[in-house]
């Protein structure tokens, strides 16, 4: 039996290739004016992202530390770690902020009002930290679970099971009464089928099917 819903963000909330468009003009008007900064910060954010497949599913830090993906780049630039967090905050947090509304799934977005509606606990568990992203989206009033990848709690990375567990614990839920959304399989749902969750891919994701696997009427 299905008790609550948990989702992936970026790709399950909000589609991704548009975003990666806009962020791509965003960028190419900052080079106009900085080009040497802007390159600077650029490599860096390719850098900290490319990253990200190497730390999936390993522990990453001993002892724990907030965002080990940011200290693992500041470690091979030889950068300090405060100059890194301050450019991926500006370019991977702020900057794309301002296009999630518009850009995020209808149909995702009715379904979580629907359950919020309904009382059912929700939440989000996703690789960088969501929730600036759920305010942009008017969201985050109904998820009851915040979780992310590089938080202390967590400190391992999709398709480990930890987040996924992590969030089930905060939604006070057993994972196996947990649905989780996302959009890979091989990194959604592989991460939530080792927590012992259901998964649901985000194009399956209506909320007639999510009710319909909750066991109620969402519509």
């Amino acid at each position: 039996m299905i008790r609550a819903v948990a989702y992936d963000v970026d790709g399950t909330l909000y589609s991704l290739w548009p975003m990666r468009y806009l962020m791509a003009w965003e960028i190419f008007t900052a080079l106009v004016r900085r080009p040497r900064r802007i390159w600077h910060e650029m490599r860096i954010c390719r850098i900290y992202r490319r990253l990200l497949h190497g730390l999936r599913g390993t522990s990453v830090a001993d002892p724990p530390v907030e965002d080990p993906q940011l200290h693992a780049t500041a470690k091979k630039l030889g950068v300090d770690a405060d100059e890194i967090r301050a450019i991926v905050h500006e370019w991977v947090a702020r900057r794309p902020l301002r296009f999630l509304r518009r850009l995020a799934y209808p149909h995702v977005l009715r379904g979580i009002h629907a359950l919020h509606r309904a009382g059912v606990p929700q939440g989000v568990y996703s690789d960088y930290p969501p929730r600036s992203k759920l305010e942009a989206m008017g969201i985050d009033g109904c998820m009851k679970a915040v979780v992310w990848s590089g938080e202390r709690q967590v400190g391992q990375f999709k398709p480990s099971p930890r987040g996924f567990l992590r969030t089930a614990e905060l939604l006070g839920i057993e994972p196996a009464e947990v649905l989780y959304v996302g959009d890979r399989d091989g990194i959604d749902g592989a991460g939530a089928r080792a927590a012992g969750m259901q998964f649901l891919h985000v194009r399956r994701a209506t909320p007639g099917r999510i009710g319909e696997m909750l066991g109620r009427s969402l519509l």
